[in-house]
């Protein structure tokens, strides 16, 4: 027993995390409960491989739990020398070592007793990963009242994207939605990117993108409440509707060819795109979807982008705020200048005026 802790190992809240120094969080549940969602920068040592666990679940609902817990307890024991060096790695190299699993039960108890039986000192995260949650999903309206946002909008393939990526390699404060919720919030969204986001994780992210860019003005795209799969937190959506709207506008020729760069990166896209376009069969109605199949037919992805610009995208487009300026970004790179520009303008009173008259 820890003669420091006067315990086996120490509780720690879910804000306490945050005042750590060289820390490593240990997420202990299986690798498909982490795929789905984990504390960002945690890393997985599973006390339970997925089949495993679903195994303990299954005798628990035909046997009760005092014999999940004995079936529990036998495979972990075969794993413990393991453990034991997994651990004491992630020791040597940093100050503190946080486990955590689902709700702050068996598992991280255990896990962190019998670390300590063999000689670690480990901290547990008091509620898991579900007080993890409640924690940040609380805290980020408090972290949103330091921050003002400069919301780029205008219509699809324009370049918001990308001026966000070129403002983020020139050092200015971004948080990229589309890149978190890897979606692009359109039936299309996802074609070509290959990866899903939970909201929890989605969540999770945001709130760490929050505290990584601090406080004052941050550059977002304007995006609807639902971006794929997830929806943005209602603290983050309101701060967005009162933020400083900013019109990003392109010619056809620049819209066509920056979504052929977004979604023709990834194998397989073609019939990605293919099944979107079914799923806005009834929308298009069958003569236009019927030329679009035969745009495909004949690979002719120019014209299938710009038939969907003009007769879909375009016809569905909302604005949420009022823009103060509008900016040509057939040019990124003079694009993320005039932003910068404008960025400064909002930074010192008395020139967003002039800056919003100059725009027009």
């Amino acid at each position: 027993m820890s003669i420091l802790f006067n315990m086996p190992y120490r509780d720690i809240e879910a804000h306490e995390l945050f005042q750590l120094e060289d820390m490593v969080l240990v997420d202990i549940r299986s690798p498909q409960e982490y795929k789905e969602f984990h504390i960002p920068g945690a890393v997985n040592v599973p006390l339970f491989e997925n089949e495993e666990k679903k195994l303990i679940g299954y005798i628990y609902r035909n046997e009760g739990v005092d014999r999940a817990r004995e079936l529990g307890e036998e495979l972990a024991k075969g794993k413990l020398e393991e453990f034991y060096r997994r651990f004491k790695e992630l020791r040597d190299k940093h100050k503190n070592v946080v486990v955590y699993c689902w709700r702050g039960g068996m598992r991280s108890q255990g896990m962190c007793k019998a670390m300590s039986d063999m000689g670690l000192e480990l901290l547990r995260l008091k509620g898991g990963y579900r007080a993890y949650r409640q924690f940040i999903l609380r805290d980020m309206e408090r972290v949103l009242e330091g921050i003002d946002f400069i919301v780029l909008t205008g219509k699809t393939g324009v370049g918001k994207t990308k001026v966000l990526k070129l403002l983020k390699e020139e050092g200015m404060p971004v948080i990229d939605l589309e890149d978190l919720a890897k979606d692009r919030g359109s039936v299309f969204g996802s074609v070509g990117i290959g990866e899903e986001v939970s909201q929890k994780q989605f969540d999770a992210l945001l709130y760490e993108e929050l505290r990584r860019v601090g406080s004052g003005l941050v550059f977002i795209e304007d995006e609807s409440r639902r971006i794929g799969n997830v929806y943005i937190p209602e603290s983050f959506w309101k701060k967005k509707e009162r933020g400083t709207y900013v019109e990003i506008k392109a010619s056809m020729e620049t819209r066509v060819k920056n979504i052929i760069s977004d979604y023709m990166k990834r194998e397989g896209w073609e019939e990605e795109a293919r099944e979107a376009v079914k799923r806005i069969k009834k929308y298009l109605g069958p003569q236009r979807f019927n030329y679009l199949m035969e745009c495909f037919e004949r690979a002719d992805y120019e014209e299938v982008i710009r038939f969907l610009i003009e007769e879909y995208y375009d016809k569905k487009y909302r604005q949420f705020g009022e823009p103060v300026i509008e900016v040509n970004c057939d040019d990124a790179r003079e694009c993320v200048k005039r932003l910068k520009e404008f960025y400064d303008s909002l930074s010192h009173e008395g020139k967003v005026q002039d800056i919003a008259l100059q725009g027009r």
